[in-house]
């Protein structure tokens, strides 16, 4: 069965970054779409922190592929 886990949760799940950070970053996100800017991927607002590395990025995104692929 597909999971369909959000990259935040997978993020914390793989202990790259804290809860505190993904929601961080989530309200963030939400400041910037009330300000009318174009959205800005978790991912991208993570390593813009410093909360996580382009290359734990990749394996969390890897990660959240092969959970979304059907069995």
């Amino acid at each position: 069965m597909a999971d369909n886990k959000p990259l935040g949760e997978i993020i914390v799940d793989m202990g790259f970054a804290s809860r505190d950070q993904i929601i961080e970053c989530l309200n963030m996100q939400t400041e910037i779409h009330q300000k009318g800017l174009d959205r800005i991927p978790i991912g991208s607002l993570l390593i813009k922190t410093g909360y996580l590395t382009t290359g734990q990025l990749d394996k969390a995104l890897v990660k959240q592929m092969k959970h979304r692929l059907p069995n």
